[in-house]
């Protein structure tokens, strides 16, 4: 059988700066796949890119497989491997096994429990079946993965609470005001993330919340549901400048916000000062934004704080997770390849 590895790099190890270069949209995933399959050395394969990871699955022969997956995701963001591979781990048979278990199970995520990557990790599946990459040994391990993070789920009790990259960007917005109900909140991006981050806003008593998003019926849609006010993105200058507040989550390739609009925003709020809240990768807001007074412009790694507090909450359920995870890991690596 071939032997079971993951070549990638995530929120531990590579900066947004890094992981946003090398993403892989989803509409992208299939013709990655195909280059990483076009040498003998790799039978089946499987590509993760979220926020917080770009993770090649491969099963085959791993020494002639790592270079062929470090080649092409340092091409994503035209760089040469020599300048990936510090941020890189490669990890094979149980370990990988392992690691997927724990990524199922978002026990490596940067918010321990949220739900968000388990859905990730079964579109990943699915876009990779589709695209004929994923064969017998892959079936077994993805089902198996699913059970795992469903048996971690149920018996720790980890999810519990909802927690997510949006609930901690808000969390963090509570952090700076204190009060957000007087707030006006501008959310860029209809996604999952975006209407998430609409509802935990909603949830806590804000009434002015806008959102801005590509596909107008989108924003309109998920507005209509949580009572918010939809606007196309040829408004958002305008939106900007009304805000208090802005929680960036589109999907996007390169910045929707720029310096220029940002500086014209804050010319208008005459010295108000605007919290953004920047949880895309790629990221929605140019790094110009950053040097703008009043401004203050947060990315998904600076809510790093905010989440080792919460874990500290869960560090038994964290601790029980990981050795339901090993314990699995280690008898379905045993079952498949022996001992």
């Amino acid at each position: 059988m071939n032997e079971i590895q993951v070549v990638g790099l995530n929120h531990h190890n590579a900066p947004v700066e890094m992981r946003e270069k090398v993403a892989v949209p989803a509409q992208e995933a299939a013709r990655f796949l195909a280059q990483l399959r076009e040498k003998p050395s790799v039978e089946e394969a499987l590509l993760i890119s979220t926020c917080n990871r770009v993770e090649a699955w491969m099963a085959g022969n791993p020494e002639a497989a790592a270079p062929r997956a470090v080649s092409l995701i340092a091409s994503r963001g035209g760089m040469a491997p020599d300048a990936l591979r510090p941020f890189v781990y490669d990890l094979r048979g149980e370990k990988a096994v392992s690691h997927l278990f724990s990524v199922a199970s978002s026990l490596d995520s940067m918010v321990v429990g949220e739900t968000q990557i388990l859905a990730q990790v079964k579109d990943a599946y699915r876009i990779a079946t589709e695209a004929g990459s994923v064969g017998k040994v892959f079936h077994m391990l993805f089902q198996k993965a699913f059970n795992v993070a469903k048996a971690v789920h149920t018996q720790t009790r980890i999810a519990d609470g909802k927690l997510s990259v949006a609930s901690v960007a808000v969390e963090l917005a509570e952090r700076v005001f204190r009060e957000l109900k007087q707030k006006r909140v501008l959310v860029l991006g209809a996604g999952e993330t975006g209407e998430m981050t609409a509802q935990c806003l909603r949830d806590r008593g804000v009434s002015r919340v806008t959102i801005a998003n590509r596909t107008g019926e989108r924003a309109a849609a998920v507005a209509g549901r949580l009572g918010a006010t939809p606007v196309p993105l040829d408004s958002l200058p305008r939106a900007l400048a009304d805000a208090d507040i802005v929680v960036a989550c589109a999907s996007v390739e390169k910045p929707l916000v720029s310096g220029e609009m940002l500086r014209a925003a804050m010319a208008a709020r005459g010295g108000t000062p605007m919290f953004v809240m920047d949880i895309g990768v790629p990221r929605n807001v140019e790094d110009a934004a950053e040097r703008i007074p009043d401004l203050y412009v947060y990315n998904i790694d600076d809510l790093k704080g905010v989440v080792e507090r919460n874990a500290a909450a869960r560090r038994a359920k964290l601790a029980e997770g990981r050795r339901m995870v090993e314990q699995e890991a280690r008898a379905w690596s045993t079952a498949q390849f022996g001992p």
